[in-house]
């Protein structure tokens, strides 16, 4: 006898949408995510630079940087430690290049992951020598025309509709 409260048995479709999203029914696998999640976010938030730390690492002032922030063009979240910025926008001598031009696009309401992965993971458009590379590797190694700027910016666009 069937379950009346289990409600309507998904199609082969519809379950392999799902699971393909990461929507699971196993709990220990929704647990195994959670934790993932906050050990990735607690890794983020130690890497992340201090708004005086960014400052010192960019070689101007601390209203600089709020600033910019304010502006959009450096991405911050807020901590229990305040606001932090992740490492991915900076390189050993300053800013990502042209990073400043992509970041005004981003949802202010994007998870600080979210975002991590969207500059850090290799994006199937941008790609160099036939394989993807990330929007910071892109704008660092590759990107120096509009139209390489554009790329990019395409990507952000594309991330903010999909989490609309």
């Amino acid at each position: 006898m069937t379950d009346p409260s289990a409600g309507p048995a998904l199609s082969e479709h519809d379950a392999t949408l799902l699971a393909e999203a990461g929507f699971v029914t196993d709990p220990a696998a929704a647990t195994a995510a959670r934790v993932d999640r906050d050990i990735r976010m607690q890794d983020l938030v130690h890497s992340s630079l201090s708004v005086d730390d960014a400052a010192q690492r960019l070689g101007v002032t601390t209203t600089c940087i709020r600033q910019r922030l304010t502006d959009g063009t450096l991405w911050a979240f807020t901590s229990g430690q305040g606001r932090l910025l992740p490492p991915a926008q900076f390189i050993a001598v300053g800013a990502v290049p042209h990073l400043e031009k992509v970041l005004p696009l981003l949802n202010d309401d994007l998870h600080p992951l979210t975002v991590q992965a969207l500059l850090t993971q290799p994006q199937p458009s941008l790609v160099v020598a036939g394989r993807p590379v990330s929007i910071v590797a892109w704008l660092t190694g590759c990107a120096g025309t509009d139209a390489e700027i554009e790329q990019a910016a395409d990507v952000i666009v594309a991330a903010t509709w999909e989490s609309t």
